[in-house]
């Protein structure tokens, strides 16, 4: 390989993350459409949450169901300072992310970073450890690197 090329990152797509103003609507719609469900429900309330390097309160209501092997997480923002406010605010109701599970988060962060991308925003559940990279100015989708506890 010589120094002008890159080694690629595999990316397997296992979750698409979609910005909605009710989760309850948006999971309704979801499943009379195309018969997605049952959603299993979670909030998250991060206090330590980060996003572009400050620490802030990050909040959310959270769905999750599956079509196949694909995970749908609809995002419902409540207020905080979050990409998910910031996209419903600038954007309405539209795809957030693609996810995808990785078994060293810190690994895939500092291989990201090697390629100047950067973290919007980062968080622990206690749960799952996740990080939105900063790949949409390049590749038009924000990527999210999540792992399991």
């Amino acid at each position: 390989m010589s120094d002008t090329e890159q080694k690629a990152f595999p990316l397997r797509v296992e979750q698409v993350g979609i910005i909605v103003k009710n989760r309850e609507e948006a999971m309704q719609k979801w499943t009379s459409l195309w018969g997605v469900g049952p959603f299993r429900l979670h909030e998250v309330d991060l206090p330590d949450g980060l996003v572009r390097g400050k620490k802030t309160r990050c909040k959310a209501k959270l769905a999750f169901g599956q079509v196949g092997p694909l995970e749908i997480e609809l995002i419902e923002p409540e207020e905080s300072v979050s990409t998910w406010g910031e996209f419903l605010r600038d954007r309405g109701e539209v795809v957030h992310h693609l996810g995808t599970w990785v078994s060293d988060i810190d690994k895939e962060i500092a291989e990201y970073s090697e390629k100047g991308l950067g973290v919007l925003q980062y968080g622990d559940d206690g749960f799952v450890r996740f990080a939105y990279m900063d790949t949409e100015p390049a590749a038009g989708v924000i990527i999210e690197l999540l792992q399991r506890k």
